[in-house]
């Protein structure tokens, strides 16, 4: 067995893993003055009551119709609660409020509108409720780097099929035949403070344009630049009758997420200088980690929103174009959109969006 590598994972930008859970109106209010989301638990807010507020919010939820959550958060608005507090998008606040205030007397309108405010939740620890980088989430950041490399490396490019048919000729076969089976990835939990924010995100085109994206706005729960998580990674050498034709060596493996990710990031910034949105600096970065970029300091993207590049196989890349409605779509290598992190639910510039998923992984044993 070999040894396990101690890997630290610093946050670049906002990261949101999706985890199928949203913050439910029951949970959580926004202070309008500390503008925070507070996120506490029910039944502890249910005791802190008093018969009648009880009976008032028992009948509320009892409803059973759209217009109850309206009610719901009209009431919850009004108490003080104590949780764990969440920075908030400024925008928040307002759109918090605007929902908080829909007449109920229309269920069509109020359905449309809480669509519109779900808070998706990143990916916590149900017993601290506290954000986590899953090993998956880093281990398939990890596989998409390692099958460029080998598209790469074996003159591999243009090609159309079924992306999971070309990993299994990539890796020599599926399942008990891939090299992927040997490596461990554990999940990432944060050292000191995790820092998140509920955010924005927004489709923006990569060129300047008149039109705006089509992609509507998500409200994302995000962990912020600065937070730090720490794992492992284990790559085991493979028994000689277990059939993985190729192990993987991990000098290879780095020295292929550092290739794959440097030229996304490059990319990205002239996409995002031309479109005047806020970039990953690659030179700053370098200078932050004293110049071991490459070496020992690996980009790195994970999450939601990572955009189509850093999920599909370089030079095979097939990525659907939605047209407009009633055209079919059209396949490229390369995304037209991409997602940003904003302050704001329809940015009037892309001044100070910025990309979401970018991480340094930085090997510290």
């Amino acid at each position: 067995m070999e040894r396990p590598l101690k890997v630290r994972l610093h946050i670049l930008s906002p990261v949101h893993i999706g985890c199928d859970d949203v913050y439910e109106p029951t949970c959580f209010v926004i202070d309008e003055e500390k503008r925070k989301l507070i996120v506490f638990d029910p039944l502890d807010f249910i005791k802190s009551l008093s018969p009648q507020d009880r009976q008032t919010f028992s009948a509320y939820c009892m409803q059973g119709n759209i217009s109850s959550i309206v009610n719901i958060y009209k009431f919850m608005s009004r108490k003080q609660v104590n949780g764990r507090e969440i920075d908030v998008a400024s925008d928040l606040i307002s759109h918090y409020t605007q929902v908080r205030n829909l007449p109920t007397n229309n269920e069509g309108k109020i359905r449309q509108e809480l669509n519109k405010f779900s808070i998706y939740r990143t990916a916590y620890n149900p017993y601290n409720n506290m954000p986590y980088i899953p090993g998956s989430s880093i281990k398939g950041a990890l596989r998409t780097a390692y099958l460029s490399k080998l598209a790469k490396d074996n003159g591999i490019s243009g090609r159309r099929d079924r992306a999971k048919d070309l990993e299994i000729e990539l890796l020599g076969g599926s399942f008990d035949k891939d090299p992927f089976r040997m490596m461990k990835v554990s999940d990432f939990l944060h050292v000191g403070n995790a820092k998140a924010k509920i955010v924005y995100a927004c489709n923006k085109k990569k060129r300047q344009s008149k039109f705006e994206a089509r992609g509507p706005f998500q409200i994302l729960e995000s962990i912020l630049d600065g937070t730090i998580f720490e794992g492992f990674i284990n790559l085991n050498k493979p028994e000689q009758t277990a059939g993985i034709k190729k192990s993987i060596e991990i000098s290879e493996l780095l020295k292929a997420v550092h290739n794959f990710y440097e030229s996304i990031v490059n990319e990205e910034s002239k996409v995002s200088n031309e479109i005047n949105a806020s970039r990953i600096d690659v030179n700053r970065i370098n200078e932050k980690f004293k110049d071991k970029l490459g070496k020992t300091v690996f980009l790195l993207r994970v999450g939601r929103h990572s955009g189509a590049e850093a999920v599909t196989i370089e030079g095979n890349r097939h990525i659907k174009i939605m047209q407009d409605r009633g055209q079919p779509p059209k396949f490229l290598d390369h995304a037209t959109t991409l997602w940003l992190a904003s302050e704001t639910r329809k940015p009037t510039t892309n001044i100070g969006l910025i990309p979401f998923g970018w991480t340094v992984m930085e090997i510290i044993q």
